[in-house]
């Protein structure tokens, strides 16, 4: 739960197959959840993540997304973040070992993969999360900064009109 007592705000990463790993990271970039599951129904997944937050977006580390995570997308009401081109097992190692510099994970291949997921779309977010906030420190408000985060991300308006609002 956020400080005010809304649902948390998540970016997930996803990797589908037979085998599915879900990953989940807040706005500030801790792990919030990491599974793997052997042949999860969709409404397990949705469920899982659902019960952890609100899902602003959810990412893939494959270049064409798998059908099976555009209909978790569509089912959770959220958009889909994908790489360029496919991310390759070293790039994933490469994200993961410079995001959890301190802690040693022990992860399966489906975790690894969700993971690295997570982390492109969390550090494709930082920078604008980061201008939000230094824009806010600037006029002053830094304690909007949680109540228009979520809008700001979505797309909802631009920081310059939020701020003609305040």
């Amino acid at each position: 739960m956020s400080k005010r007592g809304e649902r948390q705000l998540l970016i997930a990463g996803i990797d589908v197959g037979l085998h599915t790993g879900v990953a989940l990271l807040d706005l500030d970039g801790e792990i919030i959840f990491l599974e793997s599951v052997y042949s999860p129904t969709m409404s397990y997944i949705t469920n899982t993540i659902s019960k952890h937050g609100n899902v602003i977006s959810i990412s893939t580390d494959r270049e064409k997304t798998p059908a099976k995570a555009r209909k978790i997308a569509s089912a959770l009401g959220t958009s889909i973040l994908a790489p360029m081109k496919n991310m390759t097992n070293k790039k994933k190692r490469i994200l993961i070992e410079s995001f959890t510099r301190q802690e040693k994970l022990k992860l399966d291949s489906h975790q690894k993969a969700a993971l690295a997921s997570a982390i492109f779309a969390y550090r494709n977010y930082t920078p604008r999360l980061k201008k939000l906030r230094e824009r806010l420190e600037k006029e002053r408000l830094p304690e909007r900064y949680e109540e228009i985060r979520e809008d700001f991300l979505l797309g909802r308006y631009r920081l310059s009109e939020e701020l003609k609002n305040i």
